[in-house]
């Protein structure tokens, strides 16, 4: 039991280090603007009668009648989030406005409370894209257990999809977004992070015509072509690991363009990276044109 110990602690660390050192790069507000209070909109609470056995970590919770109509009618509040002053807020800028609750200067706790990763954000993206994290009551609770919905402003029309339901992390804060544009098309990737086991997990949409997303099935596995790729952690920088720089697991969308090839790993006891005790085998996928092909 002691290594899984030391290395889901190792993991923290990594992961804790990890977000410091991009808090530290990020500015967060200290005050809440007046235009964004106004701005602020309460978002939807997932609500439904969870079930009697008492185990959040049983999947057929997500397949509930109760829970399922429950999300679609959050689908249908969050397409009411149309107020052009809501997508021009910055997202940081409505985390401290809900945070302190009305417009003014935060205090020396809730400052430190949203530059310390405390507060979990629950709006993610840009003044066009935008993922909206709702906890869930009854799933996976002790670990943050959720259901990401991506809201994409066309006009005065918000169109809104469910990209993924019964996520869950040991780690707070784990959700990302990027975006990246593939011969015209606006491609988004939502991505996630765990601690047991230490591993980074991404899944990829294409924003169709009416502004819903679809799964974009880029990545093969076997025979078959999936929106969805997942790697282990190497719980390390790849230069100090013999590995070039771009070689972090699933590193797949630079400046706004999917990378012409990615790496992936998995832990392997006979794997040729080898981070202390720990070995993991690389697979190195290359884009063909039209998906990503692991290499032999």
């Amino acid at each position: 039991m002691k290594p899984i110990l030391i290395m889901l602690a190792c993991a923290g660390v990594l992961l804790a280090a990890h977000q410091t050192s991009a808090q530290s790069s990020t500015k967060f507000p200290t005050t809440c603007k007046s235009s964004v209070a106004r701005a602020v909109k309460p978002l939807p609470k997932l609500e439904y009668d969870c079930p009697e056995s008492g185990n959040d970590s049983d999947d057929k919770i997500l397949k509930l009648p109760d829970r399922l109509k429950a999300l679609t009618d959050i689908e249908k509040e969050l397409a009411s989030f149309t107020d052009p002053a809501w997508w021009q807020a910055d997202v940081l800028d409505l985390g401290a406005c809900d945070l302190h609750g009305s417009a003014g200067p935060l205090t020396e706790e809730e400052r430190n409370k949203l530059g310390s990763g405390d507060y979990s954000f629950q709006v993610l993206g840009n003044h066009q894209a935008r993922l909206v994290i709702l906890p869930d009551p009854c799933y996976q609770t002790g670990y943050s257990g959720s259901v990401i919905f991506l809201l994409v402003r066309q006009g005065n029309h918000v169109a809104v999809t469910k990209v993924v339901d019964g996520y869950y992390s040991r780690v707070d804060n784990s959700i990302d977004i990027d975006y990246a544009t593939l011969n015209g098309r606006q491609i988004i990737e939502v991505s996630g992070a765990n601690s047991f086991p230490p591993s980074v997990e991404k899944h990829f949409f294409e924003i169709d015509a009416s502004g819903h997303a679809v799964p974009l099935k880029i990545f093969r596995e076997g025979k078959t072509l999936t929106n969805h790729i997942y790697s282990s952690m190497l719980m390390a920088e790849p230069k100090d690991l013999g590995l070039p720089p771009s070689a972090s697991e699933l590193n797949i969308i630079r400046a706004h363009r999917l990378a012409p090839s990615f790496s992936a790993y998995e832990q392997d006891e006979n794997g040729a990276v080898v981070n202390e005790s720990q070995r993991f085998h690389r697979t190195i996928y290359h884009w063909n044109g039209k998906f990503y092909v692991p290499g032999k």
